[in-house]
């Protein structure tokens, strides 16, 4: 098998490792000058996979180019290259190399530079031209060439497109595209025509709106062709132009043969408020203009789902794409495109009811992989070309899945056989690795992980090059039935029961949260009451006992220890305020007793009551399954406004699992909090739906919905494992939140806790401050802001059997 290679960018270095899956040790680092290279800030291959543009801390902006046999290197500096470049573009031959760096305010220097290749590996760039723009956003494409280079696009901070010589960007201009508001975006047709032609662009223009962000005038799509007139003159024609509704970005995608263009254009907010994620529009349009379809209208029959684009993709060498639309668990179908009859018809319906928003097709096209990354749950689904001899027909068959979880990037390799998954930082600070996947099976090959992970990039291969050769349809037809046998073996085993189901007794835990039992007297979640010192104790005080009187008489300087540095309102010290070991900071009014203690012999006659519970059921040896199902999380609702009620008549149950959502709020849980406030209508001060939270394996995303002041307090050993900040507010439209066990979400509602007559909903008598300290009786010591705090738990649903 032949070798391939990619690099991997973390916060210490850059390295390059060779992949070959038939070795027992697959990855293997390749240190070779300059490589590792410390503390890089981008890096770029190139098409051809000849060349590594990066950007070194101490030499800035530079190019190394390996031989043909991808062994030798020579290292290229770029001086004219602004210090903060912080990307690369290339051209599709990889003939020039862009550095783009941001613009400065009031600069005017350039920060876009165009270098040339030399003709050999040993030629040093040439810089070719330079441009300003001053106002270029993080990976916007504001220079393109056509397939061959021959034509050269360039946007203009006005909004206006240059068509320049592809071989010559410093030359006036061949053409100049002015259309009626600035332009958004463009992209070159993949392939040429042939004849005169010279290149298709497609160029979105987006919606005209008001003061107020009102749609007063639709988007544009406009398809143009650019012909040859003579050697220096370029004839443009405009064959399409489709207004879209509204749509405020786009992204054009050309099928492999530039005959047909999918617009998928998208606004911020969704008018119609079916989706809290903003609008979108498909559009399939011909080259010629005779076809212009929106895939998302109703009326078209072609989805019948909602109006909602996950993900769409064209195959790289076929007429023929995916389409992953509806809310999730979405629908993921497969269409056919006929250029000579220009109809799009829905071949196959690859998965009914999923939670993906990926798709990613191999190189050859035989293989593509159906995702569920982002805020999902990771799940991969690997689908192969089926061929039985039609080559007409459309089809794909299932024939592998796997779970790569908190996956920020995924890549399909040279080979078109393996898979790689990577979870970056800065979206995740946690479990960073590069890992590497089988297609064919979805099995995991090798994995490497990192403290702070970047970047990871296949090499690609040269467009010429014949190492690989495409899956064929047995490799295809042998792994789908291996599948097959796989699901129908797992099928045939005897499902697991839970005990209720086989008439063994029913859940004491899922009984006493339905308020059908009663919780036990042990329980240590229950306030225990206050415990009377004997006359000895009073008499002989010991001291803690004189600690606190002192507290008792409200004499600060006396409970707390002047050598403790902690300040009672960081969030960090909240468990030791929950657990009554914190000092009580200066102003707050002071409990009249600290809070209970329990006792070592109740803790003792608590663990040998649920000891007893655990062996009353005797339950066979658990499955791997079984073992992951027995464990679940729950919300207990606890805080200044909560009566001393069981622990099941205040917890909420969570999904079991991955991807699924549960609501909180007034709407599902209004019986609830009116039951538990101090207030009988202090209910109506929580948002109708306050957040959303869905189950990502072992953790928690949780979403702000409503308008109550919320933010998420997490334990010491969550910053500790994490880095994570103490306390987090959350705010509604900026995503989610994680959420690990132990952390909290603490609400504040705007409710009094010292006065029943009182419920002030003044947004500023509203404390912010997430660490208000909670005294014995329940009640808040600060302000008049009633708070509720639901914190993550997790319970072992196998005490009593199930």
């Amino acid at each position: 098998m032949a070798t391939l290679s990619y690099f991997t960018r973390d916060k210490e270095s850059i390295k390059l490792y060779d992949f070959d899956a038939s070795k027992e040790e697959p990855l293997v680092e390749r240190k070779v000058t300059p490589f590792p290279l410390p503390t890089p800030k981008a890096a770029q291959w190139s098409p051809d996979g000849l060349a590594l543009a990066l950007v070194d801390p101490t030499r800035g902006a530079q190019v190394v180019s390996f031989g043909s046999d991808g062994q030798g290197t020579n290292i290229h500096s770029l001086p004219s290259a602004s210090k903060s470049t912080q990307g690369f573009l290339w051209s599709p031959k990889s003939t020039f190399v862009v550095s783009v760096a941001p613009g400065q305010k009031g600069s005017t220097e350039p920060n876009l530079h165009v270098w040339r290749r030399g003709e050999t590996v040993e030629q040093e760039y040439e810089l070719e031209s330079t441009f300003l723009h001053p106002k270029l956003e993080k990976g916007a494409k504001v220079l393109q060439w056509s397939a061959d280079e021959a034509l050269c696009a360039r946007l203009l901070p006005d909004g206006r497109v240059y068509i320049l010589r592809g071989t010559d960007l410093a030359s006036e201009p061949l053409e100049t595209l002015k259309l009626g508001h600035g332009v958004q975006s463009f992209e070159f047709a993949p392939a040429r025509s042939g004849g005169s032609l010279a290149g298709r662009l497609a160029v979105f223009v987006p919606d005209v709106r008001d003061d107020m962000q009102r749609v007063v005038g639709p988007a544009h799509v406009y398809i143009f062709e650019f012909t040859l007139e003579g050697s220096d003159a370029v004839k443009c024609v405009e064959k399409v132009k489709t207004p879209v509704a509204a749509g405020q970005v786009a992204e054009l995608l050309w099928n492999h043969s530039g005959s047909a263009l999918i617009a998928h254009c998208q606004t911020e907010v969704d008018e119609t408020g079916l989706s809290y994620y903003g609008g979108s529009k498909l559009c399939l349009i011909s080259s010629d203009g005779e076809c212009q379809k929106d895939l998302m209208d109703p009326a078209s029959s072609l989805v019948s789902n909602g109006g909602i684009v996950q993900a769409v993709a064209w195959s790289p060498c076929r007429d023929e794409f995916i389409l992953i639309h509806g809310f999730q668990p979405s629908r993921a179908t497969l269409f056919s495109w006929d250029d000579r009859t220009k109809q799009v018809a829905a071949a196959k319906v690859l998965l009914e009811k999923a939670h993906r928003n990926t798709i990613r097709f191999n190189h050859f096209g035989s293989l593509v992989c159906l995702a569920g990354f982002g805020n999902l749950a990771g799940q991969v689904d690997f689908f192969g070309r089926a061929d039985d001899g039609e080559s007409d027909k459309v089809d794909f068959v299932r024939v592998a899945g796997c779970t790569a979880n908190c996956t920020v990037s995924a890549e399909w390799a040279p080979d078109g056989r393996h898979f790689i998954t990577s979870v970056l930082a800065p979206r995740m600070r946690v479990d960073n690795q590069a890992s590497v996947w089988r297609g064919l099976t979805g099995t995991l090959v090798a994995a490497v992980k990192y403290e702070e992970l970047y970047d990871v990039q296949w090499r690609p291969e040269s467009p010429g090059s014949c190492r690989f050769l495409d899956v064929n349809g047995e490799e295809i037809d042998e792994a789908s039935k291996e599948l097959e046998g796989k699901v129908g073996a797992a099928v045939a085993a005897k499902a697991y029961r839970p005990p209720k189901a086989r008439g063994e007794g029913s859940n004491m835990v899922a009984a006493m949260m339905r308020g059908e039992v009663a919780a036990p007297d042990a329980d240590r979640r229950k306030r225990q009451p206050r415990q009377q010192r004997t006359k000895d104790e009073e008499n002989n005080p010991s001291p803690r006992h004189e600690e606190e009187g002192g507290r008792e008489r409200g004499d600060h300087r006396d409970s707390r220890d002047p050598r403790d540095p902690r300040d009672p309102r960081d969030p960090r010290d909240r468990e030791r305020r929950h657990s009554g070991d914190a000092g009580n900071p200066e102003g707050m009014p002071t409990p009249s007793h600290p809070p209970p203690q329990q006792p070592p012999q109740q803790q003792q006659q608590q663990q040998q009551q649920m000891q007893q519970l655990r062996s009353a059921t005797p339950l066979p040896p658990a499955t791997p399954q079984e073992e992951q199902a027995a464990t679940d999380f729950c919300l207990e609702l606890s805080g200044s406004a909560v009566k001393h009620l069981p622990f099941s008549r205040r917890c909420v149950l969570l999904p079991q699992s991955a991807g699924e959502s549960a609501v909180v709020g007034r709407a599902k849980h209004g019986d609830m909090l009116r039951e538990i406030l101090l207030e009988q209508s202090a209910a109506k001060y929580v948002s109708r739906e306050h957040f959303r939270i869905t189950r990502r394996g072992q953790t928690f995303d949780v979403e702000l919905l409503g308008s109550n002041v919320t933010w998420v307090l997490r334990p010491p050993s969550s910053i500790r494992e994490g880095g994570l900040s103490p306390a987090e507010e959350l705010r509604a439209g900026l995503g989610p939140v994680s959420l690990r066990e132990g952390d909290q979400i603490a609400l504040f509602t705007g409710a009094s806790d010292h006065n029943d007559n009182n419920h002030s909903n003044d947004n500023n008598n509203i404390n912010n401050n997430p660490n208000n300290h909670t005294n014995s009786e329940g009640h808040s010591t600060v302000g008049s802001v009633a708070s509720l705090r639901w914190t993550l738990l997790r319970i072992d649903l196998s005490v009593d059997g199930s």
